[in-house]
């Protein structure tokens, strides 16, 4: 997606002579943001440090880049061959290259099981997270519950 700028102030300044009252210069000030359409994650330094202390496989990276980009809204999902098959479209690979990732991604906490032996995850919000500082605090308070290692 392309970036735009988008002007959310203007500011006018006037400078007039004090003895004539003449209208000497005018200049605006803007204050420009740039707007992207593409929703994102906030990803932590906490994501970096266990990625560089740790062997990741290729395969293991790009999983876990599936997941930041759809699941770190807090939404619980399974690793299943649906989920697999879809990380292969956009890296062209057969989907059982994914079937060792999600135990790499369990044993590095930057996944969890939302209950003791289930198959329903969700994203560790310490890593990556996608909402309001607010809503991050409140997810780590409740992956606690469900993660005490995490």
């Amino acid at each position: 997606m392309k970036d735009k700028i988008k002007t959310i102030q203007t500011t006018i300044e006037q400078t007039v002579d004090q003895r004539s009252g003449e209208l000497i210069d005018i200049r605006a000030k803007y204050i420009k943001i740039v707007t992207n359409p593409d929703e994102f994650a906030l990803v932590y330094a906490g994501l970096w440090n266990v990625i560089l202390d740790n062997k990741m496989s290729t395969s293991d990276m790009e999983l876990l880049a599936f997941l930041i980009k759809n699941y770190s809204d807090g939404n619980p999902f399974t690793i299943n061959s649906y989920v697999k098959k879809q990380v292969c479209t956009q890296t062209d690979k057969h989907y059982t290259s994914y079937n060792n990732s999600t135990r790499k991604l369990l044993d590095l906490h930057l996944i969890f099981a939302v209950e003791e032996n289930s198959r329903i995850y969700l994203l560790n919000p310490r890593y990556a997270f996608k909402g309001s500082s607010k809503n991050r605090n409140k997810a780590i308070i409740e992956m606690v519950d469900y993660c005490v290692n995490c």
